[in-house]
């Protein structure tokens, strides 16, 4: 439940580090302008929902590959049945709730608001 958002906060620093490259030195955009606009439209809100997305996400990997590992049989074979079928099961789940999340969430924190 803790690695995933951390794992999600190393993602969005290697992101917005990422981009600050790509920009300044390859776009040849200015440093100033780009750090400027960055702060303009990232705000703390982003991080949250990011970092909330990431800990539903990580309940639910979790809990369905528990549900999976418990009710494994016939050996080696069944292992590997339940562990496909936990990847999928996971995937589909956090593909729908994703969409629910991500509507509840900008209902609580509005995007397209920028600072100026």
């Amino acid at each position: 439940m803790v690695s995933m958002p951390l794992l999600v906060g190393e993602c969005i620093f290697f992101a917005l580090s990422a981009s600050y490259f790509v920009a300044t030195r390859i776009l040849n955009v200015n440093s100033v302008f780009f750090l400027h606009h960055m702060e303009s439209y990232t705000h703390g809100k982003d991080m949250v929902m990011a970092l909330s997305k990431g800990f539903v996400f990580a309940i639910i990997v979790a809990v369905v590959g528990c549900q999976q590992g418990l009710s494994t049989r016939n050996g080696a074979v069944g292992v590997g049945r339940s562990t496909t079928d936990a990847v999928v099961i996971s995937s589909l789940t956090i593909l729908m709730v994703n969409f629910f999340l991500t509507m509840a969430l900008n209902i609580v924190f509005p995007a397209g608001q920028a600072r100026y």
